[in-house]
């Protein structure tokens, strides 16, 4: 489990370690009741942008020492840090596609545009909103104008009445300020540079631009103060872009009962509410890699009904009797979905797998009844007889062997510990629409048949036809010719 600290704009490293040090004895407590085995913190944090971040990472004890799920315990960690810290705290799980930090339940919305400020101030109600939806954790946005920032105006007209130029006041609060090299000198075989830069006392507060002078083109010093004017205002150290735009980013993490899909449309929704054409929506996080592999796996799932629908004709040599089998799979889909909606799943990647496995799990007892109906129906039968016949014959087969796929499903309902949720969704899905399907396909291919057949000839019907003419012909040239003589 990873946190993340982010303190107040323009804060040095003493305030931050300050808050880390607070921060240890509430992990302490996770490894002295055994839900963690150990944690780390770091200030400033790993990749962190300065002294004003923080990490830290809590190492969970193994699943079967805990009673908690990660979620859980970082959701019980947001609670305890949001008002004990004077920053932003953020925990975390990683992903079950990720490497690293990443919040598995999380949501975020790139937002670009042409200013910050116009991006923000457009993103303010949004926000709002978040906050007040209970099912948002720590909506925040990437951009926070508070940094302090102070702002030198040089007076161009009393600069050119003391001879002073705009090079030579940035020239000196470069150096005053900032730190400029100055030489190098060699010592011990060793090159070394000569650093120009004030005392860190004499560089801490905006009236210690007072002290500063400058030289004048006859050579005088004259006051900084007396030809620059400051002003100290709220700024972001990091200015993000996406695709060559301005881009600010609103982030939340995900309460237990809200779904990535619930986020993305509760967010769409209010964006509806703001002015349009000022900015350009686009989705990152979770929710990119839920667009994205739920797009994938459309195709997936496409692909494999047309692969079987494929097979299926080539075997039957007809392309009615396959849509028959393949009107199954909306059953099994049906008991897939309402399997997810009983265990109060979503429709996410492990489920949406699942109904990929039951596309043949379906198909299969569509395959036995209309299999068995045309070999009946090249015997002679009728499409009525062929398919009661068919339909009581293939009972047995058809429930033995959706039991065995249904219990050989159901350890991964029951089965808990580490991963335990995807393999649970994945077993939901293919236990309720296995058991859809088979009680379903029982009377609805059985009826579907009975209606299409009627278009098709038997799949032994040429074949026979053909043996008919040809033992016609053959009789045909048999018979002795009875025309009397002339």
């Amino acid at each position: 489990m990873t946190l993340r600290i982010a303190g107040p704009e323009g804060t040095g490293f003493d305030y931050t370690r300050e808050i880390m040090l607070g921060l240890e004895p509430i992990l302490a407590e996770y490894r002295e009741n055994g839900e963690a085995a150990n944690f780390l913190v770091s200030s400033p944090g790993f990749g962190g942008s300065g002294f004003s971040s923080g990490s830290a990472i809590l190492n969970l004890s193994d699943w079967s020492e805990r009673d908690r799920s990660a979620d859980q315990i970082a959701q019980e960690l947001n609670g305890k840090l949001r008002n004990q810290t004077g920053a932003q705290v953020n925990a975390s799980t990683p992903g079950a596609f990720q490497r690293g930090g990443g919040n598995s339940n999380s949501v975020e919305m790139v937002v670009t545009g042409s200013e910050y400020a116009a991006i923000y101030n457009w993103l303010q109600p949004i926000l709002a909103a978040a906050q007040e939806n209970p099912g948002f954790s720590r909506p925040r946005l990437n951009y926070e104008p508070n940094a302090p920032r102070l702002l030198v105006d040089v007076d161009p007209q009393k600069a050119a009445a003391l001879g002073v130029s705009s090079q030579q006041i940035g020239r000196t609060l470069e150096t005053m300020f900032g730190s400029r090299r100055a030489t190098t000198y060699i010592k011990g075989g060793q090159e070394y540079d000569v650093i120009l830069q004030t005392e860190r006392d004499n560089r801490r507060e905006v009236t210690d631009l007072e002290s500063l002078y400058v030289s004048t083109g006859t050579a005088q010093l004259v006051p900084l103060s007396a030809v620059v004017s400051t002003k100290t205002s709220g700024d972001t150290p990091d200015r993000r872009r996406l695709d060559r735009q301005r881009a600010i980013t609103l982030a939340a993490d995900l309460n237990p009962g809200m779904t990535i899909d619930d986020a993305v449309q509760f967010l769409n929704a209010e964006v509806a509410k703001q002015p349009q054409g000022v900015t350009n929506i686009r989705w990152g996080g979770a929710a990119r890699d839920q667009q994205e592999a739920g797009s994938a796996v459309g195709w997936a799932f496409a692909l494999a009904l047309l692969l079987v629908f494929l097979v299926l004709a080539a075997q039957f040599e007809s392309w009615i009797t396959p849509a028959v089998i393949m009107l199954t799979v909306p059953l099994a889909a049906a008991g897939g979905l309402f399997g997810l909606l009983m265990a109060g799943s979503s429709l996410n990647i492990y489920s949406q797998i699942g109904l990929i496995i039951l596309i043949g799990v379906a198909a299969k007892n569509g395959i036995l009844i209309v299999e068995f109906a045309n070999q009946l129906r090249d015997q002679g039968r009728s499409i009525r007889e062929a398919i009661i016949e068919s339909s009581s014959l293939r009972l047995r087969p058809i429930i033995m062997t959706s039991i065995a796929t249904a219990f050989g499903a159901l350890p991964l309902v029951l089965w808990q510990g580490a991963g335990a949720g995807s393999r649970q969704t994945i077993g939901v899905v293919i236990f309720t629409g296995a058991m859809f399907a088979t009680v379903l396909t029982l009377f609805v291919v059985p009826v579907i048949y009975g209606v299409l057949a009627r278009f098709t000839k038997s799949p032994e019907y040429t074949a026979r036809k053909i043996e008919e003419w040809e033992a016609q012909e053959k009789r045909d040239g048999l018979e002795p010719d009875m025309s009397p003589a002339e």
